[in-house]
């Protein structure tokens, strides 16, 4: 079962942009474990960071102050 999920920003995306894209994702496990998902959202992206977190609650079944974000 999932512990938590942090959430690592698209750190190469143009400046002109007014949207945020999800880089990676790390899961960790209530064992400490640690599973990388690096294309699960590739290239989707989000006016704000809340609808990009909504995504991945609803992709993983996780509480939402399970996630955590990155910049």
């Amino acid at each position: 079962m999932i512990r938590n999920i942090t959430v690592y920003l698209d750190v190469e995306r143009k400046n002109f942009m007014d949207s945020i894209r999800c880089g990676f994702i790390v899961a960790e496990n209530e064992d400490g474990e640690e599973t990388f998902h690096n294309n699960l959202i590739d290239q989707s992206e989000y006016p704000t960071v809340k609808e990009l977190v909504d995504d991945i609650v609803g992709i993983f079944n996780i509480r939402r102050d399970a996630v955590y974000v990155a910049a």
